[in-house]
Parts: structure tokens; sequence; C-alpha cells
């Protein structure tokens, strides 16, 4: 892929995944304005389960898919692509049945220790064509990301999150109010739902890709060699997203026992954790909307030119990504400790999450880059050490809740501790990681002063706006709303001045 190639494909991966994030944020909020904290907490809980087992039931097949294919696609081998999608499905579907298996034997005592709740079983259940549906559509996506089919996958996600939107916040609209438990369930149960409407959409359109490509002389490929392909780049892979998944797990069990410890009720430690996981973590992972595309995009682009040896432009795109990254979490970090309070009361009409909002704020840039150098150095080979860095912080965050949130002293406020002070040394050993393989020159004015101008200027502008619109009685929401979208504007309007953002960008994009 060509330098151009890169930065324009990368940033038509962005929007796309932008309109994917912001259906998603959207549902996240309304269905927390539905369900209430204490049953996005038992929510979030049956998540942190659902991953740990999904971890386990595709274990990087999806990324080995996508590489595998790409390179087979560059040799016009079809029938070695088809042959390698196969086995791969079959795995996963061998692997997913296995752990659903795993969840009907050991159902009732996943729910008497992680929640407490014996009626959690059912919800346990109803995560069990989670798995099976969310492991082959993950899989097949892989496959048409290798295709660079870039606009199925991309589809088919949009497919999912709108189905689940209207579906599961429609019922919820109809039989409100609810009971927490039975709202979780709902929410539970509108995971398979999406993901359904999800795989449809895939399988439909495999049949026209697999027509066009009949002609093609088949290079024969056994199962087992093929496996032997997918499983040293799968299992690196797996295990860094496996320790995601048990640092999430940890944290559903460490931190409601811990604060109980200390004094809350069940209840109450509940819908904390509902408050840190369900409300204030999506708006911290915004710029993961950028991240996410720009991953997708670095790992194959990365390992194809450092097997070419072209280094100007491995430098220029791992650059890029930086920039691109940063200049999407500066501005969020200066909204959320300036404006945390009303974020937090007019998104979820809950003061407390403004708070922790405001405590978790610089996390933001930490964990943006954290993403996009994992993608880096798994675009440079270096799998092993994304995993030991992020094992270390993993360690960092474990060790500060379990000693710090029982603590009368710390309490919640331990978390907040472990999650910053984890964020950063990660991106310290990415850092050093990057540096060791490749140097690079940063412009330190145009990847980090500029956007920290226009958030400046963004600051103020809201800050203003909402006191001059207060001041003439407009309504509070509408006040704040239209500041936020004149301050946002005026970012982007900085950057573009200050030549952060080349002037003839949006020409290039809509040429290329």
């Amino acid at each position: 892929m060509r330098k151009k190639g890169f930065v324009y494909g990368s940033i038509l991966l962005v929007l796309v995944n932008f309109i994917i994030q912001i259906i998603n944020f959207a549902y996240d909020v309304m269905l927390s304005k539905f369900l209430g904290a204490e049953a996005m907490g038992l929510f979030q809980m049956a998540m942190s389960i659902l991953m740990i087992f999904l971890i386990f039931s595709t274990v990087g097949i999806p990324t080995a898919v996508s590489r595998l294919v790409a390179e087979q696609n560059s040799q016009k081998n079809h029938y070695a692509i088809e042959k390698t999608l196969k086995v791969a499905l079959i795995l996963t579907l061998f692997l997913s049945i296995i752990f659903s298996l795993i969840i009907i034997l050991f159902s009732e005592n996943i729910a008497l220790r992680v929640f407490r709740d014996k009626k959690m079983v059912s919800a346990l259940y109803l995560l069990i064509p989670a798995i099976v549906v969310i492991s082959i559509s993950s899989v097949l996506r892989g496959y048409y990301y290798g295709l660079k089919l870039i606009m199925v996958p991309s589809i088919s996600q949009i497919i999912e999150h709108v189905t689940r939107f209207v579906i599961v916040l429609g019922f919820l609209y109809y039989i409100c109010p609810v009971e927490p438990i039975y709202g979780a369930f709902i929410a539970i149960a509108g995971i398979a739902i999406g993901e359904i409407f999800d795989l449809i959409w895939l399988i439909y359109m495999l049949k026209p890709w697999k027509r066009k490509n009949q002609y093609i002389k088949p290079n024969k490929i056994y199962i087992n060699t093929i496996l032997r392909q997918i499983l040293p780049i799968a299992m690196p892979i797996g295990i860094s997203g496996l320790l995601n998944v048990i640092l999430r797990f940890i944290n559903s069990i460490l931190i409601p026992q811990n604060l109980m410890k200390i004094g809350y009720t069940n209840r109450e430690a509940v819908a904390t954790f509902g408050r840190i996981t369900g409300m204030t973590m999506p708006l911290i992972m915004l710029p993961f909307i950028v991240t996410s595309a720009m991953v997708i995009n670095l790992v194959p682009n990365l390992s194809e030119q450092m097997a070419l040896k072209n280094y100007r432009n491995v430098r220029h795109n791992i650059i890029f990504s930086i920039k691109i990254t940063l200049m999407a979490a500066i501005p969020l970090t200066g909204l959320y400790i300036f404006f945390s309070e009303p974020l937090g009361f007019y998104l979820y009409g809950d003061l407390k999450v403004g708070q922790f909002i405001n405590l978790m704020a610089c996390g933001t840039i930490f964990k943006a880059l954290q993403h996009t150098f994992s993608g880096i150095l798994n675009g440079l080979k270096k799998h092993m050490i994304v995993t030991l860095n992020r094992l270390l912080g993993m360690v960092i965050q474990v060790l500060t809740i379990y000693y710090l949130v029982g603590n009368p002293w710390f309490g919640i406020n331990g978390f907040f501790i472990g999650f910053l002070l984890s964020g950063i040394v990660t991106f310290v050993l990415d850092t050093i990681a990057i540096r060791k393989v490749i140097k690079l020159k940063i412009d330190c004015v145009d990847i980090i002063f500029k956007p920290l101008l226009a958030t400046a200027i963004m600051v103020l502008i809201i800050y203003n706006g909402i006191e001059l619109l207060y001041g003439y009685g407009s309504n509070n929401v509408w006040a704040f709303l239209f500041s936020l979208i004149i301050g946002v504007s005026a970012y982007i309007f900085v950057l573009y001045i200050t030549k952060a953002i080349p002037k003839n960008s949006f020409r290039k994009l809509i040429e290329g």
C-alpha cells in the first residue's frame, strides 16, 4: 500500500467507524438511562464473562485470517483463501461450542460466585448464542479485511448496531420501568440479536465473491499447513486480548467486593461499578473510534513495508497514526477535564458520573496511544512485547485495586490511581519498544502543540458560549450542546489554519 493510500484509506475507515461508534455510544447512553446504574453493573459483569469466552473461542484467529488471506490474495490463490476461511470457521465453531458447554455445566457456580445471584443463571444462558454468532462473524470480517473489501464488514457492523439499537431500546421503552435484573437480561439478549443480523449480511455477501473467482485455477493447500500458519499469528494476539478481558473480569469482582469491605451495600457497590464501566468508560474510550480504524490498516501495512525494507513509509505511517490519535484524544481530554459535570448530568442525569469522568480524563490520551501502539508493534512483528507490556500494566492496575479500593483512605479513588498509573507505564514501555525497532523524528509542534492550542481555544469558546446563552435564558441542555458544536468546529478550524490538517485533505479524500 502506498503512503497516500494508507493515509486516505485510514481516514475513510475512521469515517465509517465514526458512524458505528456514534450509534454504539448513543445506545450505551440510552441503555443506561432505561436500566439505571445497578442493571448496568450487572450487564457489564455479564459482558466481562462474554469477552473471556470470546477470547478463548477466537484466540486471535480473525487477525490471522486477515493476514493470511491478504498474502494469498496477492498471489491470486483463491483456493487457498477459501480453504483458510473454511478451516478457520470450523476451528472457531468447535471452540465456541466447547466453551458454550462449559457455561451450561458451570452456570450456577459462575452466577453465585461472580454475581452472587442465582437468577443470573438465565443471563449466562443468554450469552451462549452470542458466543457462537460473534465468533463466526469475527472470522468472516477478518476474511473480508484480508480481501480489502472493507465496506462489507463495515456495513455489517452498522446493521448490527442499528438493529440492536431499534429492537432493544424499543422494547425497553415499551415495558419500562423494569426490574434491574430483567433489564440486564434484555440488554444481554440484545447482543445476540444484533450479531445475528450482522452474520446474515456477511454470509449473504460471500456468494457473489465466490462466483466471481470460480474460474481461478486452484493451488492445493492442506489443513495442517493452514493450521500451522494460523496458530503462530493467532496465539500472541489472543493472549494480549485475553489480558484485557481478564482485567475487566477481575475488576468486575474486586471493585464491588472491596467497596463492600469499606461499608458499601451490594447495591451501591454494583451501581458504582456500573457508573465506571458502563457510563464513564465509553467516554474515555471514544478515541477508539479513530484508533480501531487505524489499527486495522496499520498491521498489514507495516508488515508489508518492513518486509520491503521501505523504512521511510514505515516512519511516515507511524507518525501519521500517532498524530491522528492525539488529534482525537487531546480535545476529548480537555472536554472531560473542564466540562465533566455537565457531561455526566446531561448524558446520564448522574452527577457522580461527572466526578468519575473528571478523575479518569487524563487516561484518555494514554489509552488511545496504547491502542495505536499495539497496532504499530504488531505490525512490526513485536507481538510478545505488546503482550508483556500489557501484562505489566494489568498487574499494576490489579494490585492498586486490591490494596487501595478496600482501604477507607482511598476507596474508589484507588481504581482511578491504578487506571492512570497502568496507562502511563504501558505507554512508556511501548514507546521504548518502538524506538528500539525504528528511529522516529517527531515534530512536537505539529503533533502536540497545535492540538493543545486548538483545544484551549475550543474550551474557551464552549465556556463563554454557555455563559452567553445562559444569560439569554436558553435551555441549559441546548446551550451546552450548541456551544459544544461551535467549540468543536473552532477546534477543527484552528487545526486547518495551522496546517495540522493539510488544506487539500478533503478534496484528495473525495478523489481517492
